[in-house]
């Protein structure tokens, strides 16, 4: 049984006159009673009562049109089901991001023009979100430090200075700059070594002859803000943290060594397919952040 032979009954059983049929289906009287025929032989009983050029459905035959008209009104809603999710697809951008933090007003902003796309945000490590990016499972992923891959074009977006916070009460609170060497016995509190970043800053106190005392790790800002007020320890955070509005803030000193900041960047994987939205949205990106410099 095919579509075609299901089309050509249905028409037929709304005329019920095959040479009228024919006519609007711009087919032969002869193909059109063949096809007829095979449907019948496929079902195993007689759809029509002929008599002469007039036809008229039998029993069968009106109970088989009523299911005819359900698959063909099922299929259409299927087309239609199918047409809305390719355009929502199409308006929709996935974007994977180690930093997350400065999204919000970036996609607030974008949609202030574009109402109607959709965002899917997924808050990644940085092996995750690089690994997602090649396997095309996200359109962007927003990182520090930039991907620096083959296959991966990536552009910076902003650069963001970093400072120790210390505890009001700390020895070191009425400071305004510090040197790494002065932190040797300083207990920190750092982000996850997940994260680049953390990385990072391990590297940069090898290099000025130590190794940080870690006596605290969590992947949540909030917690590391709470325990460098409680004074359980020191850490380094992004110029933004102290933006925030707080009644209470730790001390802002900042590295006199030659980290000082971190490079934010947009990444895409070279070759894959992006929607024009997904183009829009970066674009809109790269201006936004050279805007706000």
């Amino acid at each position: 049984m095919e579509l075609l032979q299901l089309k050509y009954f249905e028409k037929v059983a709304k005329l019920q006159h095959m040479t009228k049929a024919a006519d609007e289906l711009h087919i032969s009287q002869s193909s059109l009673s063949r096809t007829i025929s095979r449907l019948e032989e496929d079902i195993g009983a007689k759809l029509f009562e002929r008599e002469g050029r007039q036809i008229k459905l039998n029993n069968y035959g009106e109970m088989f049109l009523k299911r005819v008209e359900n698959t063909f009104r099922e299929l259409e809603e299927g087309k239609r089901e199918i047409e809305e999710l390719k355009d929502i697809e199409k308006k929709t951008v996935i974007v994977g991001a180690t930093i997350t933090r400065l999204l919000p007003k970036v996609f607030r902003e974008f949609l202030n023009i574009y109402p109607d796309v959709k965002f899917q945000l997924y808050q990644l490590t940085s092996k995750e979100v690089e690994s997602q990016l090649e396997e095309g499972e996200v359109d962007f992923s927003i990182t520090t430090p930039m991907i620096q891959k083959k296959g991966i074009i990536s552009v910076p977006l902003k650069k963001e200075k970093f400072f120790l916070a210390v505890g009001p009460r700390h020895r070191l609170a009425s400071k305004k700059i510090i040197n790494l060497n002065e932190l040797l016995e300083e207990p920190f509190i750092s982000l996850s070594t997940d994260y680049s970043f953390q990385q990072s800053i391990n590297s940069l106190c090898e290099e000025n002859g130590f190794t940080p005392n870690v006596m605290f790790e969590s992947n949540d800002t909030e917690v590391i803000f709470k325990l460098v007020l409680e004074g359980f320890g020191v850490a380094f955070m992004p110029a933004h943290w102290w933006d925030e509005d707080r009644k209470t803030l730790p001390a802002k000193l900042e590295i006199e060594n030659s980290f000082s900041q971190r490079i934010i960047g947009l990444s895409w994987k070279d070759g894959h397919y992006l929607s024009k939205t997904a183009k829009d949205f970066r674009e809109f990106a790269i201006n936004y952040f050279k805007e706000e410099k």
